[in-house]
């Protein structure tokens, strides 16, 4: 198919579900969109250009997205739905809510000027272990490496664990780009965390970086003050952000799940309910423990919500990033589930 009728299918096909879309018709059945957001950083910060084209969206097209949920649906916090649920009250017909994971630095910077100004509720996911320290994720450290050092390649395939990787899926050092990382990061998850992490602390990785990375994560103090808002809830995003699958302990899963429950809820003096699974990873003795200690939690698996099939455990939720949602069509076509 050629290039320029692909663009024209694609752009009719986002218009049809725009104007189609389940969110701008009635519904007899209660309806939930969660929509998860990464990062909110603008093109020009140069922390946009070493970030997975999927994980960031600017404060412009973030603003846009909360003027527009405003438009379609009534805006509700996560906790206050789940807690509806619970209790068999009635639900919104066509509810949304806004959710973060991981606490980065930047939703503060960024996301939650907009939050206050449009008076929006948002559930942050936040690593518990990891808030207010220099901690990298891995991702971030592979797209740092390969963008801003042409000679950390080579010094990478001399690990065993890269190098495998390059026998599999080969790198053309001259096409490195930040969808091509991106493809490679996925790739790199057939490793463990823990093998990955180790593989960089060899190479040491931060010899190899040209310009130091800034902290990814924001402090306590201002994950507080997000909180004291009175507009933001606070949920666990596991201690470490170790993806829960069945190669993982017994004693790490309770580590993860339930000590950073206890962490975040000594650090804000609240209760924590809420839970999201790292990488949309678990194994089901991790989805048995989460339901031990949470009333809920969200994965990556992309849906929309309806009250009477969805386990309160296994939430679906709405990716969003810059490339499919930066207008209102295109925003509208993902609230449809189409594109």
């Amino acid at each position: 198919m050629k290039p320029a009728l692909k663009q024209l299918l694609k752009t009719t096909a986002a218009t049809f579900a725009n104007r189609l879309g389940a969110h701008r018709q009635s519904s007899s059945t209660p309806k939930l969109w969660i929509l998860m957001y990464h990062r909110i950083l603008p093109k020009q910060d140069r922390r946009f250009a070493l970030e997975e084209p999927g994980m960031v969206v600017t404060p412009d097209t973030f603003a846009m997205h909360m003027n527009e949920v405003k438009r379609h649906f009534d805006v509700i916090s996560l906790p206050e739905w789940v807690r509806l649920k619970q209790q068999n009250l009635p639900l919104p017909r066509k509810a949304c809510a806004i959710t973060f994971d991981d606490g980065w630095a930047d939703n503060y910077e960024y996301a939650f000027p907009i939050i206050q100004a449009e008076k929006i509720p948002a559930t942050i996911f936040a690593v518990a272990e990891k808030i207010g320290t220099d901690f990298q994720f891995w991702p971030n450290i592979i797209m740092a490496l390969l963008l801003s050092n042409p000679s950390a390649l080579s010094a990478m395939q001399k690990h065993p664990l890269f190098a495998k990787l390059a026998q599999m899926s080969p790198i053309p050092s001259k096409l490195i780009d930040r969808e091509y990382v991106a493809v490679y990061i996925s790739q790199l998850k057939q490793f463990s965390d823990s093998e990955i992490f180790t593989a960089l602390y060899d190479i040491e990785w931060r010899a190899l970086l040209n310009v130091a990375m800034p902290n990814a994560l924001m402090s306590w103090e201002q994950l507080i003050m997000m909180q004291q808002s009175g507009l933001v809830t606070i949920g666990s995003h596991t201690c470490n952000h170790k993806r829960l699958t069945v190669a993982v302990s017994d004693e790490e899963l309770v580590h993860e799940i339930a000590l950073s429950k206890t962490i975040i809820e000594t650090r804000l003096s609240s209760v924590v309910d809420l839970f999201c699974f790292p990488n949309g990873d678990y194994s089901p003795r991790a989805l048995e423990l989460v339901g031990n200690n949470y009333l809920a939690a969200v994965t990556t698996k992309k849906g929309i919500v309806t009250a009477n099939t969805c386990s309160n455990y296994e939430l679906t939720r709405i990716g969003v990033h810059e490339e499919v949602s930066n207008s209102r069509r295109l925003f509208g076509a993902r609230l449809a589930g189409w594109l």
